[in-house]
């Protein structure tokens, strides 16, 4: 079977992993490492208690390792063979084109994801495998093949158990990165960049491997699908389940939202777009999407249906449990109350235009939200609007200083194309789709893309475009 692994995902330096492991250990657990050093030198000081010494640090040791490589508890819904045989059928299908020669396991998660993980029912060991309801009711059986042979794949290669550990180290350190007390932000961003070369080889070895099973159109595919529903799926379907839970809703039909979203002319480009987009980011533990599709081989597919999705016999029951899941409040699922997305107008879809104006007057000490947008827009033509997005959003500060920028722009461009959406919608602009407010029509009758102009003047460092904008607002002071 083929593979696009680089030379040293093949033949990686030992000492240069287990160097690697030990500082990302280390630097995800700043805290517990200083204890343990302090202990170690409480011992050495008192020398009555050094035979504890050799108790106290593999305890230590062994802590810290347990940490970094615990096992996730299982989630998802359970489906079997004997409900869900056409699913059922593709996975066994995949996993004995790989080799793959121990009892499968399947589970629906509610999430955009995908996943496998070794592990144990009744004594025996077994491949769990994690698929996201989306995945199976949008993709096509080629490029759900696809999939599922990518995430067996992967999970072949980074069985080892020094693999396992590394990969575990860089799950921690990345969480350690909103703890109260971590590492310098520098130093977690070398770390993370310096695991690059173990980790990035591995997912392009996984995506070669996929496409000899399911063929490369269905990886391609496959792969930039499921960058645009992520982003949908992140954006659109986190604010619509903020947005009915503040009145006490759940949308019922969350995910037939999500489909009406993926099929709109102005919402799919723009999700696709910032799937896509190369940012400079050392978490990725995969290449960029171009990358890894210029990286793929070349195989026929090989008799997979490209025409429609795995039909779901329990479908219904199976989105309902999804949709409970994803909204889970505090007082449990049972204290909301469904309601249709498909129903509601679009204002109610909106979250958060009032909000990014009211924040964004308050940090310009503005009064109005025409005087705040010129002040964002003075900021970016005076070249200092990170300065501007730290403000807006304290947490930047957080981030590995290569990350800052990148999520900076993001911030500013979100903020301020929400305000600006805002004012053009009271002014009285109207929204080209129902989906999205990013997307005005003037009244010439041409659509604007307000989140495109904002991106635009930052990266460029000229606001015209924003300046140009402001005549159109209303004169209101927010109180």
């Amino acid at each position: 079977m083929g593979t696009t692994a680089d030379p040293p995902a093949s033949r990686p330096s030992p000492a240069r992993d287990w160097a690697l492991i030990a500082a990302m250990i280390v630097a995800a657990h700043p805290v517990a490492f200083l204890i343990g050093l302090a202990v170690l030198a409480a011992l050495l000081i008192f020398r009555d208690w050094l035979p504890f010494v050799w108790i106290a640090l593999p305890v230590i040791g062994l802590a810290g390792i347990g940490r970094a490589t615990r096992r996730p508890r299982l989630h998802g819904h359970a489906v079997r063979p004997a409900t869900e045989p056409e699913l059922a059928a593709l996975v066994r299908q995949v996993a004995e084109r790989l080799g793959l020669r121990v009892p499968l396991l399947v589970r629906i998660v509610a999430e955009l994801d995908a996943g496998v993980l070794r592990t144990r029912a009744s004594g025996v060991r077994t491949c769990t495998l994690f698929l996201g309801l989306p995945l199976v009711r949008r993709l096509t059986r080629a490029e759900l093949a696809a999939v599922v042979a990518r995430e067996f794949a992967y999970q072949q290669h980074t069985g080892g158990r020094r693999t396992k550990l590394l990969l575990g180290a860089r799950d921690s350190l990345l969480e350690s990165i909103e703890g109260r007390f971590r590492a310098p932000a520098a130093v977690i961003e070398r770390l993370l960049r310096a695991s690059q070369p173990r980790t990035w080889p591995l997912a392009l070895a996984a995506d070669a491997e996929a496409a000899a099973v399911a063929g490369t159109p269905a990886v391609r595919g496959a792969l930039t699908q499921l960058g645009t529903m992520s982003e949908t799926f992140d954006l659109l379907g986190e604010m619509w389940t903020e947005v009915l839970g503040e009145d006490g809703d759940y949308p019922e039909d969350l995910y037939e939202a999500l489909d009406a979203a993926l099929a709109d002319r102005y919402v799919a480009p723009r999700m696709a777009a910032a799937a896509a987009e190369d940012v400079p980011m050392a978490i990725a533990i995969a290449p960029p999407l171009a990358v890894r599709l210029a990286a793929l081989p070349e195989h026929p597919a090989p008799g997979w249906d490209t025409g429609a999705p795995v039909p779901l016999r329990d479908a219904d029951a199976l989105r309902r449990w999804c949709v409970r899941e994803l909204v889970g409040s505090e007082d449990g699922p049972d204290e909301l109350r469904p309601a249709r997305l498909l129903d509601f107008p679009a204002e109610r879809l909106e979250a958060g235009l009032r909000e990014a104006e009211s924040h964004l007057v308050e940090v310009t000490g503005q009064d109005s939200v025409r005087g705040a947008v010129a002040a964002a827009a003075d900021a970016v033509a005076g070249g200092d609007w990170m300065k501007l997005a730290r403000t807006l959003d304290p947490e930047l500060a957080k981030l590995p200083p290569p990350m800052r920028a990148t999520a900076g722009r993001d911030v500013l461009v979100g903020c301020l194309g929400r305000v600006i959406a805002g004012a053009l919608l009271a002014a009285g602009w109207s929204r080209a789709s129902r989906w999205t407010a990013r997307v005005l029509v003037g009244p010439g009758g041409a659509p604007l893309d307000v989140e495109d102009l904002v991106r635009h003047a930052v990266d460029s460092g000229d606001p015209t475009g924003i300046r140009e904008l402001l005549p159109s607002f209303d004169e209101r002071a927010l109180r």
